[in-house]
């Protein structure tokens, strides 16, 4: 466990805080900082998959810019270190789309534990340096609403917001209450502050294929939800991800990072 910890401390080392929009959300991430074909600006990965093939890439338009994630068995985690006020923030939106799932994925097991696309939210860490986090998944299997967790230590939460190929090679948009989900599964307020966010998109366990597009994340106020102002905002991105891209561009992090 120490080593994820240690690894999603990397991960977050360069910090960062949500843009804000009016008082009715913050923009987290959009990519429009960074050029395409690079990897993400500010997004690292932990030490032991720095020889990795890094399967992402931001791509788009100047307009529209998303991340693309396109595995066959790299399995590499993004991570940004975030801040934001939970409690003040605790819907997040976001748009994704999968145009290939990893067959037989199932996030119960470890031989079968491929994602098409999954969003950690990663809230704190215990005493004992473990991290409270919950990974959103478009699931290959599992059926829409569902959750769990791997019976290992320390392994995160899981819950399927997006299920098999019903909304395969189409922008889905998403919406989960935060602390909601925390006293949910750890039965018991989140902190104030978040801790950062990561992504993965992976198909080693099942030694397959897996593509998924990662867009406009969001926070929103309980108000804003409350009033309807919350709204699928992904039908912008409909024109984007019809086209074949390049391999990703390598990264070299700083010693230490």
């Amino acid at each position: 466990m120490r080593g994820w910890l240690a690894g999603l401390l990397l991960l977050v080392a360069v910090g960062g805080f949500a843009q804000e929009k009016g008082k009715d959300y913050l923009i987290l991430e959009d990519f429009s900082s960074t050029p395409v074909g690079q990897l993400p600006q500010g997004w690292k990965w932990r030490d032991k998959d720095a020889e990795k093939p890094k399967p992402y890439q931001v791509e788009g338009n100047a307009g529209r810019r998303y991340l693309a994630a396109r595995d066959t068995g790299s399995s590499v985690i993004l991570g940004k270190d975030i801040a934001w006020d939970l409690h003040t923030y605790p819907i997040l939106t976001w748009c994704w789309r999968v145009n290939a799932l990893p067959p037989g994925g199932d996030e119960r097991f470890d031989s079968t534990n491929d994602s098409a696309a999954g969003l950690y939210m990663i809230y704190t860490t215990t005493w004992l340096a473990v991290p409270r986090q919950i990974k959103y998944v478009w699931s290959s299997t599992l059926e829409e609403g569902s959750s769990g967790r791997r019976n290992k230590v320390a392994r995160p939460f899981f819950v399927v917001v997006e299920s098999g190929d019903r909304n395969l090679g189409h922008w889905a948009f998403e919406q989960v209450d935060l602390v909601a989900d925390y006293r949910r599964f750890y039965e018991k307020n989140p902190p104030e502050r978040s801790m950062g966010l990561a992504v993965l998109t992976d198909a080693n366990s099942t030694r397959s294929y897996a593509e998924a597009f990662y867009a406009e994340l969001r926070v929103w106020t309980r108000e804003a939800q409350e009033r309807g102002l919350i709204e699928d905002y992904c039908s912008c991105y409909a024109d984007q991800g019809t086209g074949q891209a390049s391999a990703p561009s390598s990264q070299v992090l700083p010693d230490g990072k």
